[in-house]
């Protein structure tokens, strides 16, 4: 299982390609020295160079080669420049704080996207047969469904057979007769059967070739009703007796690849508790600080 399909189904939702352009593009914003860049817009104090116009372009899912995704870019940009030199004017506590917010979302933005680059640096994504069957023992009550088991009698019957009236009148079971006359009739003529009425059978199982909807399954089953249907020459009776629900486990092998991704997303998530720590910590040591 590749790790960005996990690390994807665990994290913010952010878009990784625009929180890369975004941050890249705060980072220029708070800065002032372009590195002689080609300066393609500046209003007041703010210039807009190549690069970053680029940037925006992407940013917005545009082309960097179509001239209309260009000027609407620049134009976006021009505008948010002269709304901040408005509110650097008027409002200056306002601009100050809205500043300070920028470069706080900036700071967040940044450090996940270091916690994602640790996690992959970090994450063992090797999960072995033995890991999946004690994840699947211990959280088995997960994986375990409820099905009906049904003590019946079906029968599967051709059209071009004569008596049906007088079968379906059978399978009211009315008298104690009327079973004798279902199983004689369907051991002589029926295509398909089920006629061990003291058994039980998954219910699934027994209509396997039955058009029967699926919100009338749940009513056949619990009233115990009778029923019959037609289909392409055939009619299909059926009567529940009995019925149970019984609780079925379904196969590890089944359930791998879900197991796998739950164990990849635990380990991902320890990882994520230590990365905040971690990253801080080496930052720290890596680059100098001087208080004032």
């Amino acid at each position: 299982m590749k790790f960005s399909t996990v690390l994807e189904s665990n994290v913010k939702t952010y878009s990784f390609k625009k929180v890369v352009l975004m941050s890249s593009l705060l980072v220029f914003l708070f800065s002032c020295n372009f590195n002689n860049e080609k300066v393609v817009c500046e209003v007041g104090g703010f210039e807009l160079t190549e690069e970053m116009l680029n940037q925006l372009i992407l940013l917005n899912d545009g082309s960097i080669e179509n001239d209309d995704d260009r000027e609407k870019a620049l134009n976006e940009w021009v505008d948010k420049q002269l709304i901040k030199l408005e509110i650097a004017e008027k409002i200056p506590k306002s601009y100050s704080v809205n500043k300070l917010k920028a470069e706080d979302e900036l700071g967040e933005r940044n450090l996940f996207d270091l916690e994602n680059q640790y996690i992959r640096e970090n994450l063992d994504s090797t999960v072995s047969d033995e890991e999946i069957q004690e994840y699947y023992d211990k959280h088995r009550e997960n994986y375990v469904s409820k099905s009906y088991i049904v003590r019946a009698l079906y029968l599967k019957v051709s059209d071009t057979i004569g008596e049906h009236n007088k079968l379906a009148e059978a399978f009211l079971l009315k008298n104690d007769k009327d079973k004798d006359e279902i199983k004689k009739y369907g051991n002589l003529y029926a295509t398909n059967f089920y006629l061990e009425e003291s058994k039980w059978i998954y219910f699934e199982d027994l209509i396997r070739d039955i058009p029967i909807v699926e919100n009338r399954k749940n009513k056949l089953i619990v009233n115990k009703e009778h029923s019959i249907y037609k289909e392409g020459g055939f009619t299909h009776y059926i009567n529940i007796l009995d019925y149970r629900l019984k609780e079925i486990s379904c196969p590890m092998e089944f359930e791998k690849k879900l197991i796998q991704k739950h164990i990849l997303k635990r380990r991902i998530n320890e990882l994520r508790e230590t990365a905040k720590e971690t990253i801080l910590e080496n930052v720290r040591e890596k680059y100098k600080v001087n208080y004032r």
